[in-house]
């Protein structure tokens, strides 16, 4: 029989597929209330911020004024410090003529409470600092508030969550896959992202496949500028998958049977033989099959009918004539 063939071409970009995906964070930040004051500055919510910038402020007047307190305590334990070591010196250079040992004793005891209670002031007044610079919260990074839970002018208890803090640099962008697509073990070798042309990296995967739907979380992020996206906006991602079986088909070479698919090989004797192939992609003339084809090699376009494995047939020197 007269039929007409067409060449296998090669095919170097893999399997891509269209996964889809949403803009997610890891976590968002959360800011408490370190000390019971008075809520007197908070931005609203949705408010863009850059690093540094005051986004909440507690009331500081009563926690100054305790510190003031306390520093004028420090100033006077410090002055019975000096007292008492000055006074436990004396008396210990008297000890061998003048002094009992009892009230060297008292002295040593007087000296030793001095010094506790230098070192409690100081350590209360290191504790209100600490609290007094913790009434003011200020953006880590440049990012926006997502959240509110407390109001300007209310009384906050300390551990009262005042707001939640989403990072711009903290976006990634979270994918379900198919598990068929994504074989964990080979997941290094054989997948690349992309979105909008720009590369994206494989930062993390989750070991827990949903149970119903069998699709696997994983997790991207480039290297480029944050993405301009909202959380959980969603985009559409490719995944290109290696694939060195993969070659280009001609629309008319493909034969479709109810065993499987496939295609009638000719080789350089013009004898035919069937191969199977698996269809991974329909692209505009072509179709992209997995197969035992290599790229060069021909297959029967038109003339399919009636073939038998191993037939010698005789090729058109016309292309898409018989």
């Amino acid at each position: 029989p007269l039929v007409s063939v067409a060449n296998i071409e090669p095919w170097h970009q893999g399997e891509v597929n269209i996964i889809n995906c949403q803009i997610s964070v890891p976590f968002l930040t959360a800011f408490t209330s370190e000390s019971g004051a008075k809520l007197t500055y908070l931005l609203p919510k949705g408010s863009r911020v850059k690093e540094g910038q005051l986004i909440a402020e507690q009331q500081n007047f009563y926690y100054l004024q305790q510190l003031a307190r306390l520093q004028q305590q420090l100033t006077i334990s410090n002055s019975s410090l000096n007292y008492s070591n000055n006074e436990y010196n004396r008396l210990l250079a008297l000890k061998d003529n003048m002094i009992s040992a009892a009230k060297l004793e008292k002295a040593l005891l007087t000296r030793e409470q001095s010094q506790a209670r230098y070192k409690q002031v100081s350590s209360e007044i290191s504790e209100l600092e600490h609290r007094i610079s913790h009434l003011k919260f200020f953006a880590p990074k440049d990012g926006t508030v997502v959240d509110i839970f407390s109001e300007p002018g209310e009384y906050l208890n300390q551990g009262r969550k005042i707001l939640s803090f989403l990072s711009s640099s903290d976006k990634e962008i979270n994918c379900q896959v198919p598990i068929s697509q994504f074989d964990s073990p080979n997941q290094a070798k054989f997948n690349l992202f992309s979105a909008n042309k720009q590369p994206l990296n494989l930062i993390r995967t989750n070991q827990v496949v949903e149970n119903t739907s069998q699709f696997v979380n994983i997790y991207l992020k480039g290297d480029a500028t944050p993405f301009p996206q909202f959380l959980g906006q969603r985009l559409k991602v490719e995944m290109s998958i290696t694939n060195n079986k993969l070659t280009r088909l001609p629309v008319d070479g493909l034969n479709l049977g109810s065993a499987g698919d496939y295609v009638w090989r000719v080789n350089r004797e013009s004898k035919v033989s069937k191969v199977p192939i698996k269809l991974h992609a329909n692209k505009l003339g072509y179709f992209l099959v997995e197969s035992s084809l290599s790229a060069g090699e021909q297959v029967v376009t038109l003339g399919k009918a009636g073939l038998a494995e191993n037939q010698q047939v005789e090729i058109s020197s016309v292309k898409g004539t018989i």
